[in-house]
């Protein structure tokens, strides 16, 4: 028995040798580790590309800690905290049963989206990947890993442990959904002026003006609507702390009738300007009811003409057109009477 031990343990050997090459063979770079797709110093992040299948492209570029969306904009942080955590928990669940392959192959080919990564150290990027679709159950995404410019053969299914949810949609393609939905962050020491203006009732329409460091001057529009009466200092501080975070709720420049709005009267203007004297002005006009808007009718069961939740504007001196929320706008809304003394306040 001795005598033909060593072969066999030469036989099983080779047998396995044999094995290890027809499995590469078949998937050469498709085996792969459970974190080939995470990205484990994500504070090296510089640059991030994506791409999708009708070149519609997305770059993003760290601006000394800043993102920016295309050289052009700065990039919505909720949104690049969901790209960072995917970077950095991305986790290999299987490689995708050879039944369903060639059909995830074709479907990728057809509708993917490339990932590139750079780190600001190398010219080329670090992590290159391409994003398919969801698994059948939704809770896993279908990825090709890309290594020394060779895609792997084989697709894998991608996972967050925890997340019920495929991850296609943090790598969109679309510029609008990436850009900062907030129009006004502001400390109160940095403003300069405020100005709200009511076309349709000057009597509202006011001024806040810095007189000193630690006080304004609040006046009305129309000299005929001045109040003679001592306005409170503690009004207009509560008022300018609440530009310190004021967002639209979406971006709507494909909207059909945006000319149309445009050219209508406002129902309020905005204007902030900056102790460096930047001006950033808003326009904000009403939103005709529609089958979206959460009251159809008012108390006396007429249908509703405007939506009261919701209304345009434009901003960004006049180059965009948004949609934004009375819940989150009304707080900006206010008139000339309000800053002064009020019986019981």
């Amino acid at each position: 028995m001795k005598k033909y031990l060593s072969y066999i343990i030469i036989i099983l050997i080779l047998g396995g040798a044999a094995t290890w090459l027809i499995i590469n063979k078949t998937t050469g770079t498709s085996q792969l580790t459970e974190k080939a797709f995470a990205i484990e110093n994500t504070k090296d992040i510089t640059k991030i590309i994506l791409t999708d299948t009708d070149k519609k492209r997305i770059e993003l570029k760290d601006s000394n800690g800043n993102w920016i969306v295309n050289g052009r904009y700065p990039a919505r942080q909720e949104l690049m905290e969901s790209l960072f955590e995917e970077f950095k928990r991305a986790t290999v669940l299987s490689p995708v049963p050879r039944a369903a392959h060639d059909n995830v192959i074709r479907q990728m080919m057809a509708q993917n989206i490339k990932v590139e990564v750079y780190n600001g150290k190398e010219q080329e990027p670090v992590k290159v990947f391409y994003v398919g679709g969801p698994t059948p159950d939704q809770t896993g995404t279908y990825m090709l890993l890309e290594v020394d410019e060779k895609i792997s053969e084989r697709p894998y299914i991608v996972y967050i442990p925890g997340l019920r949810a495929y991850l296609t949609p943090r790598f969109g393609t679309i510029e609008e959904n990436w850009r900062s939905r907030v129009l006004f962050s502001y400390n109160p020491a940095d403003i300069k002026s405020v100005s709200i203006e009511y076309p349709g009732d000057e009597k509202k329409s006011f001024f806040l003006n810095r007189l000193t460091k630690d006080s304004f001057e609040v006046r009305a529009k129309e000299e005929k609507f001045a109040i003679n009466q001592h306005y409170e200092q503690k009004y207009i501080q509560q008022y300018l702390s609440f530009y310190s975070s004021v967002s639209i709720e979406a971006f709507d420049n494909s909207y059909a009738l945006k000319d149309s709005v445009m050219q209508t009267i406002p129902y309020c203007m905005i204007t902030v300007t900056t102790n460096d004297s930047a001006t950033n002005r808003t326009k904000i006009f009403y939103m005709p009811a529609s089958k979206r808007s959460k009251t159809q009718y008012d108390i006396k069961g007429n249908p509703m003409v405007y939506d009261v939740d919701h209304y345009h504007a434009a901003i960004n001196d006049n180059k965009d057109f948004a949609v934004i929320q009375y819940y989150v706008f009304g707080k900006l809304l206010r008139s000339y009477q309000d800053f002064f003394f009020k019986p019981g306040a």
